[in-house]
C-alpha cells in the first residue's frame, strides 16, 4: 500500500474541525488524492472513522433569542450516539421565557383559557398558538423550533421541539419530542408506533418544497404532524400522504413492529404512481400508548383519500406563500389581537365546538361552526353497506395481517 496514504494523518487537526453535516466525500477531496483503488478505499474508511467517532466534533451551542432570558446559550446534549437539541435540562428554563413571549401580548380572555372554556375560545387559542409557533417563530436564529400542540384538555399551547439525532447503520436519523411543561413531554405516535425520519427526508423536503429561508424544519413538522395522514401504495412500496399548500407530499416508509422509518419525501412531481384501496389506511396521530384502531370515526378518510388521488392525477402544484411579507419584522403584540377576528371571519362564534379526531388525544382536532354537529359513524359498517356482496371481513383480516390497515 502506498505510504503516501497515511500522510493524511497530518491533516487530522484540520479534519476534526469540519462540521458534522459535511459529507465524507468533501473531506476526502480536501486531502491528497489516492493513487489507486486500494488507497481510495482505505482513505474512505479512515475519514469515515473520524467523521463518526471523533469526539472532537464541535458541540452545537447558540445564543437564546428572548428578551426574557438574555445572555443564555442553548446547547446540545450528547448521550452516546444520540444528540439532543435543546438540552433536556434547559427545556423548563426556555419554556418559561417562551411562555412569557406568547402569553403577555394575548388578550386576557384567550390567555386564561383552560379546560372549562367554551369551544370558541379554545378554537381562538388554537389559532393564536399556531400563528405564534408557525409564523412568528418559524425561522429563529437560535434554531429553536416551536410547535403548537393541543393538550389533553383541548387547550393549545406552544411546545418546544427537541430534535433527537442519531448516527446509525441506516445513516443519520431524527426523532422529535415535544415539551410543553412537566406534565407534557412526549413524542407523537402513528397508530401506536414511533416515527423516525432519515436525514434524507429533511434534506429532500428542504430542496423540493420551496420555502422561505430558515423555515424548513418548522414547515415540515406542521405538514407531517399537523394534518390528517392516509397511507397509500406509491410505486413498489407505501407512503404517508399529507396535504401541503393545496398539493400533496408522499413520505415513503418501511415498517417494523414498533416503528415507522420514513425514507424520503416526494412532491407531486416525483410521485409516479398512487393507488386507491378500500378501506383506506387512515393513520391516527396520538400521544398515549397503547393504541387501538377506533371503531367510530368523526372524519372521512375515504373522501380525503379520493381528494389526494385527484390532486395527484391533476398534478396540482402547491400554492407557495409570499416570503416578502415577512421581510418586515412580525410584531406579535399586534398579531395576537387578530386571532379572534380571524376565526369570526370563518364563521366561528359562541356555540362553536372543537373535538379530537376520532376522540383520540393528539395533535389533530375538528372544528364545528355554531349549529353544526360532529358526525360519528362505524367505518367498517359503512364499507359493508356500500358493497354488501363483498367479503369485507376477509379483506380486512388480510389487510391487518400484511400491515396495510392499522389494528
Amino acid at each position: 500500500m502506498n505510504f503516501a496514504l497515511w500522510n493524511c494523518n497530518r491533516n487530522f487537526q484540520h479534519i476534526k474541525h469540519f462540521v458534522r453535516e459535511r459529507t465524507c466525500r468533501s473531506l476526502i477531496s480536501s486531502l491528497a488524492p489516492p493513487e489507486n483503488a486500494i488507497d481510495h478505499f482505505c482513505l474512505w474508511i479512515f475519514v469515515r472513522f473520524l467523521f463518526i467517532k471523533s469526539p472532537s466534533c464541535p458541540m452545537k451551542h447558540l445564543p437564546f433569542v428572548s428578551k426574557y432570558r438574555t445572555d443564555y446559550e442553548i446547547v446540545e446534549q450528547r448521550q452516546g450516539k444520540l444528540r439532543l437539541y435543546p438540552h433536556t435540562e434547559q427545556l423548563p428554563v426556555i419554556l418559561r421565557a417562551i411562555d412569557k413571549d406568547f402569553y403577555t401580548p394575548l388578550p386576557a380572555r384567550i390567555a386564561r383559557v383552560d379546560h372549562r372554556a367554551s369551544g370558541f375560545d379554545k378554537i381562538v387559542r388554537k389559532h393564536a398558538s399556531l400563528l405564534f409557533c408557525g409564523w412568528i417563530n418559524a425561522d429563529r436564529e437560535d434554531e429553536l423550533r416551536l410547535h403548537s400542540l393541543l393538550g389533553r384538555d383541548l387547550v393549545a399551547r406552544p411546545s418546544i421541539v427537541q430534535q433527537i439525532s442519531e448516527d446509525t447503520p441506516r445513516g443519520r436519523c431524527h426523532r422529535f419530542r415535544f415539551y410543553a411543561g412537566d406534565d407534557f413531554f412526549t413524542e407523537i405516535y402513528l397508530c401506536g408506533k414511533r416515527v423516525v425520519f432519515s436525514d434524507h427526508v429533511l434534506q429532500r423536503f428542504s430542496s423540493r418544497a420551496e420555502l422561505c429561508v430558515g423555515e424548513d424544519v418548522s414547515n415540515f413538522l406542521i405538514s407531517f404532524f399537523g394534518s390528517p395522514i392516509i397511507a397509500m401504495p406509491v410505486g413498489p412500496g407505501r407512503a404517508f400522504i399529507v396535504s401541503y399548500l393545496g398539493s400533496i407530499l408522499a413520505m415513503t416508509y418501511t415498517e417494523t413492529p414498533d416503528e415507522y422509518f420514513i425514507t424520503t419525501c416526494l412532491t407531486i412531481n416525483e410521485i409516479n404512481s398512487l393507488s386507491l384501496e378500500l378501506p383506506p389506511h387512515a393513520i391516527n396521530l396520538h400521544y398515549d400508548l397503547p393504541y387501538r384502531r377506533p371503531k367510530m370515526r368523526n372524519w372521512g378518510p375515504t373522501n380525503l383519500m379520493l381528494e389526494f388521488h385527484r390532486c395527484w392525477e391533476r398534478k396540482v402544484l402547491p400554492t407557495m406563500p409570499k416570503c416578502g411579507a415577512k421581510d418586515q419584522k412580525a410584531n406579535w403584540y399586534e398579531i395576537a389581537h387578530f386571532a379572534r377576528d380571524n376565526k369570526k371571519k370563518e364563521g366561528h362564534a359562541l356555540g362553536s365546538q372543537i373535538q379530537f379526531a376520532d376522540g383520540i388525544p393528539g395533535p389533530l382536532a375538528l372544528e364545528a361552526l355554531p349549529g353544526q354537529q360532529f358526525v360519528s359513524y362505524d367505518e367498517m359498517e359503512a364499507c359493508k353497506k356500500s358493497a354488501p356482496d363483498y367479503d369485507w371481513d376477509t379483506r380486512i383480516a388480510e389487510r391487518e395481517a400484511n400491515g396495510t390497515l392499522a389494528r
